[in-house]
């Protein structure tokens, strides 16, 4: 009793902090309508029905909020429009799943009992899911029974919340695992199958063979091809022709960017800061407060610091502040915390790069490298001599400055006479795999500094936001008065044009907007959006293109049709051709004989290969490959239309089956085997499911973008 006093007395400090983890990962991670609500009771409010059952909407935004927060979580920042849109779709999808699962469990008599669970849970917690397991395990990875028995005695309202979502998910894995078994009973995977899949991978097939090009044999010019022909084959092969309904719009994006009050305002707000560290406030916790990024009390070294920040901060002492200033992620203010000497020694050097022409010209490289060194070393300004001279794109604008570095990071030639130099002193010309350099060392450092970096980047306020939108409806209005391209000349944008694009999410150029993509299909020639946030910024689109399903029509396919009827018949004409010339062969004649007959052919082996891989010599054919796998060693086929003419093979050699390597490794198969068609299986039975299902998708009412 001590034990289970003192298992309730800790409870709190054992659990409370785990449910609320625990709750959050059934939410984000399994997709379960944890509070159990009927969904009858929000009729008015209906985002979908799955065979009659409401999804209601108050619960799709609470699923939907929940991945929302996940994915900042996971990636540190907010969801942009499409990843929104993907986020929708990825709960509508858990959500019907799971109605679909349980509606076939109650047809199929399927139950899960609150017997079962205690059952699972007191006796057997060894094989409970990891994400529950893992909570109730000691250091060397066992159940603590001790804890577990303490959990499931407690009274606390809030373990008992606990155990209620522990319980609907332990009966929602065991219903899918009852499922599942109903499901792979009929499971089986036929020996043949098994003999198959080991022959391809180990199998290795060598043949010779001879190709009579159909092309080359019966140029296009001696094909005809009539009128009635081409028809027939259009009207026999439509199914090949039906063609997607397709849209295309034209569309305008307002870049959503700060504004220049928006930088302002920054820059007041840092100033501000910058006059309360001045007169002695804590930088730290300035740094706490105002800050978009944690203070970092390690020290660091050259080249771990952006490049603006580090350049201020080397000029500047311990207890120096420093700014603010502008860099390429906003304001910075910095001061200089502390400073000490480290191990590694960092050099701060430009260089001037001269291309080596190879051969005898490559003295004059050495020449014109020569002459810019003696300009160096007379005084005159190396980074003017750089911007002029210098044949590296890359640092050349720059006054061939090439930062900070240390041991390691350069070419060693380089980095060796970098080293080995004065501060100021020019040296070279180096030779190195890139050309010849002229080094300048502009500094030689190993301090390391701890720095307190107050970092302000520069938003988009509410304000602009607004502002943007605004302009975009105003856009929208003179389009609906003018035209779409008269606006965007009057408010100076580009119109941008997808290409045709069929149902679903991706617009081509745009990305993946299913509501968007929904509302063109939807809507009629010339209709414009409402203002639409995408990756690029606000954009309004209109709808500019419409074709409806059908079939091509026959005089824009006629070219194609006839091209490959004169294919076929080029075919035709080499079986026949190829059937003649092998009568010609004596029993004892190679099929390298045939290329004497007709040096229009052509005769090669193929070397090894497996059977269901590239053939070298002739690619990926299938009829070539079927062939010669029929064939026993030595055997020559008769003519085979592959994909680039007709063959005669002849099977060299052929990797006799190996026994003993299929029992070792049969029962490896028969698991990966068994494990993919359990998922197609699943995939399968879900996806007739969704087909057979009446499926109400009212999302466009509650998440549109038009």
């Amino acid at each position: 009793m001590a034990v289970m006093s003192k298992m309730r007395d800790n409870m709190p400090a054992i659990l409370v902090g785990l449910l609320i983890l625990f709750v959050a990962m059934i939410v984000f991670e399994w997709g379960m309508d944890i509070t159990g609500r009927n969904n009858m009771q929000y009729t008015g409010n209906v985002i979908g029905k799955v065979n009659g059952e409401e999804i209601t909407y108050p619960d799709f935004e609470k699923a939907l909020n929940n991945a929302v927060e996940q994915y900042r979580t996971s990636t540190k920042k907010d969801p942009d429009s499409q990843t929104m849109s993907e986020l929708r779709d990825e709960i509508w999808n858990q959500m019907v799943n799971q109605i679909l699962i349980k509606q076939a469990a109650r047809r199929l008599g399927i139950v899960v009992t609150d017997q079962e669970i205690v059952n699972w849970v007191t006796n057997n917690p060894e094989t409970l899911p990891d994400p529950i397991k893992k909570y109730f395990e000691d250091s060397t990875g066992h159940i603590n029974r001790q804890i577990l028995q303490g959990a499931l005695s407690s009274t606390r309202p809030d373990v008992e919340q606990f155990w209620t979502s522990v319980q609907e998910y332990l009966q929602q894995q065991r219903l899918q695992d009852k499922l599942a078994s109903r499901l792979y009973s009929a499971v089986r995977i036929p020996e043949s199958t098994l003999r198959m899949q080991f022959e391809q991978q180990n199998e290795k097939l060598n043949a010779a063979y001879v190709l009579f090009p159909a092309a080359t044999l019966f140029p296009d010019s001696t094909i005809k091809v009539s009128e009635s022909e081409m028809r027939d084959y259009y009207y026999s092969h439509q199914d090949e022709y039906k063609t997607q309904p397709t849209r295309a719009l034209k569309y305008v994006v307002l870049p959503v960017v700060p504004s220049a009050q928006d930088s302002a305002d920054i820059k007041s707000e840092i100033d501000r800061v910058a006059a309360l560290a001045q007169t002695g406030t804590d930088f730290i916790e300035l740094v706490k407060e105002y800050s978009d990024t944690p203070y970092n009390d390690k020290f660091v070294s050259h080249g771990q610091l952006d490049p603006a920040i580090e350049e201020e901060a080397l000029a500047a002492k311990k207890g120096q502040i420093v700014g603010p200033f502008l860099a390429s992620d906003g304001y910075h203010l910095i001061k200089i915390m502390d400073e000490q000497t480290g191990k590694n020694e960092y050099v701060h050097a430009a260089h001037i790069l001269i291309h080596v022409i190879p051969g005898p010209d490559s003295m004059s490289s050495y020449k014109v490298a020569d002459r810019i060194i003696k300009e160096a070393r007379s005084g005159a300004n190396f980074a003017a001599l750089a911007e002029k001279y210098s044949q590296d794109p890359g640092s050349a604008s720059r006054g061939g400055d090439l930062g900070w570095f240390g041991k390691g990071m350069m070419v060693a030639p380089f980095e060796k006479a970098a080293f080995a130099a004065r501060v100021g002193q020019v040296v070279g010309p180096v030779r190195t795999q890139f050309g010849l350099h002229i080094i300048k060392v502009l500094g030689k450092d190993s301090r390391e500094l701890k720095i307190a970096d107050i970092k302000m980047g520069i938003k988009t306020s509410g304000q602009t936001k607004e502002d943007i939108k605004q302009r975009a409806e105003d856009f929208i209005y003179v389009a609906k008065q003018d035209g779409f391209d008269k606006a965007a000349n009057t408010i100076r944008v580009g119109v941008q044009q997808t290409p045709p694009f069929a149902k679903g999410g991706f617009i081509p150029t745009v990305g993946n907007y299913p509501e968007t993509a929904t509302w063109a299909f939807k809507g009629s020639l010339g209709a414009i959006s409402s203002v639409t946030t995408i990756s690029q910024g606000d954009a309004v689109f209109m709808i500019s293109g419409i074709k409806n399903a059908g079939v091509t029509p026959f005089r824009d396919l006629k070219m194609q049709i006839n091209n490959i009827l004169v294919s076929k018949k080029q075919i035709d004409k080499a079986l026949v051709y190829a059937t003649g010339l092998e009568k010609k062969l004596s029993p004892t004649d190679s099929l390298n004989k045939m290329v004497q007959l007709d040096p229009r052919l052509r005769y090669a082996v193929t070397g090894q290969f497996p059977p269901a891989s590239y053939v070298p010599g002739v690619g990926r054919d299938y009829a070539f490959v079927a062939e010669a796998n029929r064939l026993n060693p030595g055997q020559i086929s008769k003519p085979v239309a592959g994909s680039s003419g007709v063959y005669i093979i002849q099977l060299l050699s052929k990797t006799p089956f190996d026994s003993t390597s299929f029992k070792i490794q049969r029962m490896t198969m028969m698991q990966q085997q068994m494990q993919q068609e359990k998922q197609r299986i699943v995939s399968d039975w879900l996806q007739n499911l969704k087909n057979s299902a009446s499926i109400v998708d009212n999302r466009s009412r509650f998440f549109t973008s038009q």
